[in-house]
């Protein structure tokens, strides 16, 4: 009869990867995310008290399971879980998982700290240890391909939808600088709208749900109410505004950082495809415009 026994062992892991920490508890936290770089789950339920449990094939051909309990979760710094591990149904270990993440220079540390009990001389710390070291390697260059899709998404030029007219331009300046001409009024009422346009500001509530009520003075005497609400604002990064009353439209502005210079995409997608028709011969350009006013209001607060 083969002689019972258990070994205990506890390692610890510091990694650093060079993205947020948004990004790296993501890819522990979405069953998609973390198939990339783990076994790919079969249940997933990511909450105290929630299940993981996925299977598989050893090297030599022979079933092994991973089944996890979620202990503790504080979201962005911490997940703590408990876990057993059995091949062709023969349990060889137990153990507790604490992973802390926290900000570093260039990036996110993970610290990854395992307790383990290891039964029978069917597994070892060491051996758990050297497959923890490829896991989260794995999850590095999951991290990283993911940075790369993203940033060549964003560099790609965007298709318009229906009914949408779509323009980027780059600018030579900060990311903070362009956002801050759409964010403050007295810096936005000097470039909104096409050429010979000048406006008055009546109310400027820039936040979700807030509205931005103006008329624009048009170079032929005439006057132009306007109304907005601000849908969605994401602080430096995305604003979306609906254009309320006639004509009826969507505008949404993203702002991507191009190492100190500014990527801006500029989206406005009309409610009615009639109106479409009526004003493509000349609501592009005059979004062209309104961005070329917007680089001279970046250059004159550079100069100052």
């Amino acid at each position: 009869m083969q002689e019972k026994f258990v070994k205990h062992g506890t390692f610890v892991i510091d990694k650093t990867y060079p993205a947020s920490r948004e990004q790296v508890y993501e890819a522990m936290a979405d069953a998609e995310a973390k198939a990339r770089w783990f076994t790919k789950p079969e249940v997933f339920e990511f909450r105290v008290g929630g299940r993981e449990f996925s299977s598989g094939e050893s090297p030599d051909g022979r079933l092994f399971t991973f089944d996890a309990t979620y202990q503790e979760i504080v979201p962005l710094e911490r997940i703590v879980y408990t876990y057993a591990m059995d091949l062709d149904g023969v349990r060889f270990s137990v153990s507790v998982t604490t992973i802390e993440l926290t900000d570093a220079e260039g990036g996110t540390k993970l610290t990854f700290t395992e307790q383990g009990a290891f039964f029978d001389g069917l597994d070892a710390v060491e051996n758990r240890e050297h497959g923890s070291r490829e896991l989260l390697e794995l999850l590095g260059n999951s991290l990283a391909r993911s940075e790369e899709a993203a940033a060549a998404e964003e560099d790609a030029d965007p298709a318009p939808g229906d009914l949408e007219f779509v323009h980027t331009r780059m600018y030579d300046y900060p990311r903070e600088e362009v956002y801050r001409a759409w964010a403050q009024p007295e810096l936005l009422t000097r470039w909104w709208g096409p050429n010979g346009f000048t406006s008055t500001f009546h109310e400027f509530d820039f936040r979700e749900g807030g509205f931005w009520r103006f008329t624009f003075h048009g170079p032929d005497g005439k006057e132009y109410p306007n109304e907005n609400k601000f849908i969605e604002i994401e602080p430096g990064k995305r604003i979306v505004l609906e254009h309320q009353g006639a004509p009826e439209f969507r505008l949404t502005a993203t702002f991507a950082d191009k190492g100190g210079r500014t990527r801006l995409t500029f989206r406005q997608q009309l409610k009615d495809e009639k109106l479409f028709e009526q004003v493509k011969s000349f609501c592009p350009d005059a979004n062209e415009q309104n961005l070329d006013r917007l680089q001279a209001v970046l250059e004159g607060r550079r100069e100052s």
